[in-house]
């Protein structure tokens, strides 16, 4: 029989009384019990030697101890439907699921105990100065993509487009195929039309947001910064755009995609998603419940969110926009196609002119001077320009 220390001290208590070296009242004081328990004590140690100091439930299974049925059925559960789930979740999805209720300490000392390991190792971390969240609602969001599995095989890997609020951690995301700025653009029209325009966008060195091209003669004498197509949408709308030179500088949203790619490719699985539109469903239900558990109220209780302009407006922002200088038969090229201007009646000659060409998302394109749309072009026009072009282009190689 091995005594802890506690015990040996506990012994050597009741041996001073036992000896008549201390007094009961002493003894009592020492050890933090009532006179009563210690005569108790006593009597078991004169009775049962140095195992009387023993607690009775020593080496007894608790009345609180999971059933051995149920550590069994856990067990199975997580290597089967519930594998490669951190605790917590796994905790909460036993209670809502499968009606098993324990806390989360618990179920983790029955998953080691059952040679599961944990999800996640714990990395030694590196000291980092606090930055504290923005007052308001809507002051700052964090932007950033996710390419992963999120199907797990049952599909095609999808990219998470997200953006994260500041001061709450309210989060906005869709499911695209890539990331892409028609995906960005996508995610900040929904912005938009929820909650208004933001005051600023917090997002890393992404080609997306950021040009890497050196700005040209022209745009030097300008004092012109060169932007890209999201730069530019996000400055004719007034928001700033900030960039995040290390992942931890945008450390919210990238410990979001680690939050998210615990629960969100669980809650996929579970549902059975298979394509893209079926995990969009999903990740609504998802997004609903998750921002109502885990946001949080602001410094400030007013939002700073700016009024959006009318959709129409948004629609001409929110697209591609290019530059170009009419030709002398009155045409324009585009990403590879030649654009005809047909006649008009305002404007008779537009050669040399500039143009603004605006590519929308269903895929038709404006050319537009002075505000004015002088051509138009339906997806299924631009589609025939395509086709009409590959068919030259083989004509020319096969010739």
């Amino acid at each position: 029989m091995l005594l802890t220390m506690k015990e040996v001290n506990k012994l050597r208590v009741v041996q001073g009384y036992m000896d008549g070296k201390i007094e009961m009242e002493e003894a009592s004081r020492i050890l933090k019990r009532h006179p009563r328990s210690m005569y108790r004590m006593v009597a078991k140690v004169r009775a049962k030697g140095p195992e009387g100091v023993l607690n009775g439930n020593r080496n007894k299974a608790s009345r609180k101890r999971v059933p051995e049925s149920t550590r069994k059925k856990i067990i199975e559960m997580t290597l089967g439907k519930y594998r490669d789930i951190n605790d917590t979740h796994l905790c909460e999805i036993l209670n809502e699921a499968e009606g098993i209720r324990m806390g989360r300490e618990t179920l983790r000392g029955i998953l080691r105990k059952g040679g599961i390991v944990a999800k996640r190792k714990v990395k030694r971390r590196k000291y980092r100065s606090r930055r504290e969240r923005k007052e308001a609602f809507g002051m700052l969001l964090q932007v950033d993509a996710s390419p992963h599995d999120w199907l797990e095989g049952r599909g095609p890997w999808l990219t998470l487009v997200g953006s994260i609020d500041d001061a709450t951690g309210y989060v906005w995301a869709q499911f695209e195929e890539a990331e892409t700025t028609w995906g960005y653009l996508d995610l900040m029209e929904e912005v938009f039309h929820t909650h208004g325009l933001p005051l600023s966008l917090y997002a890393d060195r992404h080609s997306i947001f950021h040009t890497t091209r050196e700005p040209t003669i022209i745009e030097q004498l300008k004092d012109v910064v060169p932007l890209t197509q999201f730069g530019r949408a996000m400055e004719e709308l007034g928001i700033s755009l900030i960039k995040a030179w290390t992942p931890q500088a945008k450390g919210r949203i990238e410990r979001l995609w680690g939050t998210f790619q615990d629960r969100l490719v669980v809650v996929l699985r579970l549902a059975g998603a298979k394509t893209r539109e079926q995990a969009r469903e999903v990740l609504k239900h998802f997004l609903k419940e998750y921002n109502r558990r885990f946001c949080l109220l602001p410094k400030k209780a007013e939002a700073v969110f700016k009024k959006a302009p009318p959709m129409t407006v948004l629609h001409k922002i929110l697209c591609l926009k290019e530059t170009r200088v009419v030709k002398k038969d009155h045409t324009v090229s585009f990403e590879g196609l030649v654009l005809q201007i047909p006649p008009s009646k305002m404007y008779p000659c537009l050669a040399d002119r500039k143009v603004n060409v605006r590519e929308y998302r269903d895929g038709h394109i404006e050319i537009v001077y002075r505000d004015t749309v002088v051509a138009r072009f339906s997806a299924e026009a631009i589609r025939r320009l395509l086709n009409s072009k590959s068919v030259q282009h083989r004509m020319k190689m096969a010739a």
